[in-house]
């Protein structure tokens, strides 16, 4: 398995507390103090990783900018799980489920404050195009503050496809979009749930959009025209939440 060197504190605690994940490494600036910094040494002795101490200097040339918090660590490639794995998780789960359907999010940024709000509004996977896609970087775990490590990423040829497989295993698709009728806090979400976000700027592809089994909008003040993929999806995200916890199917 592929190693990548994450860096930043959350993501490289994210990584030590997955046990899952293998680190290898651990370099930690020496002259770095703090909470965050005790907590990846206990972390580190915790599960018996090698730790290191180096100078800013060092780190900055072991990752090739400054952006490090003074902290890095070598692990596991994360990899994508597979379709199948999901549609067996699905078989074997009971209850209220939610999946994140990303056709064609780009943006480091974008994705990975996407992947934030879906750890924070109980989603369990997030689907996303093998092309016109960001992928799983180092940069996306530093951005997403090490909240990739509890989420599922799934990699599929075609979006489309996967949404007629989801709706063959009882999932209802919600799509996002800024000229729907419905709005966003008069849905009546299903137990088994797929929203879909378009890409920024273009939105959702034609055949994607025609999966949806409704289309859902965001209400806004006149003088606005849109809102940023990730603020959407949180909106969204976080009015299914609430329904939910108001009706006492999640915690």
């Amino acid at each position: 398995m592929a190693e990548e060197t994450l860096y930043g504190f959350h993501a490289v605690i994210g990584a030590l507390k997955n046990e899952q994940r293998h680190v290898s490494k651990v370099v930690v600036d020496e002259r770095r103090r703090g909470d965050a910094v005790h907590q990846i040494l206990a972390l580190t002795e915790q599960r018996g990783i090698a730790l290191e101490l180096a100078n800013r200097a060092q780190l900055n040339h072991l990752l090739g900018h400054t952006r490090h918090q003074g902290v890095a660590a070598l692990a596991e490639s994360l990899g994508y799980d597979s379709f199948r794995q999901v549609s067996e998780r699905v078989e074997d789960t009971a209850g209220t489920q939610t999946l994140l359907v990303l056709d064609g999010v780009t943006d480091v940024g974008n994705f990975a404050s996407l992947i934030r709000s879906a750890v924070a509004f109980g989603v369990d996977t997030i689907v996303i195009p093998r092309n016109r896609s960001v992928a799983l970087t180092s940069a996306v775990a530093k951005r997403s503050s090490g909240a990739i490590e509890r989420v599922s990423i799934v990699r599929v040829v075609n979006i489309a496809n996967t949404l007629d497989e989801l709706k063959q295993r009882g999932f209802w698709i919600y799509g996002a979009g800024m000229t729907a009728e419905l709005r966003v806090a008069q849905v009546q979400w299903p137990e088994r749930l797929a929203i879909v976000l378009g890409a920024e700027g273009s939105g959702m592809r034609r055949l994607v959009r025609k999966r949806c089994d409704a289309l859902i909008r965001i209400p806004m003040h006149p003088d606005s025209n849109s809102l940023n993929v990730a603020v959407a999806g949180a909106i969204v995200l976080a009015y299914a939440w609430e329904q939910r916890c108001a009706v006492g199917s999640v915690p």
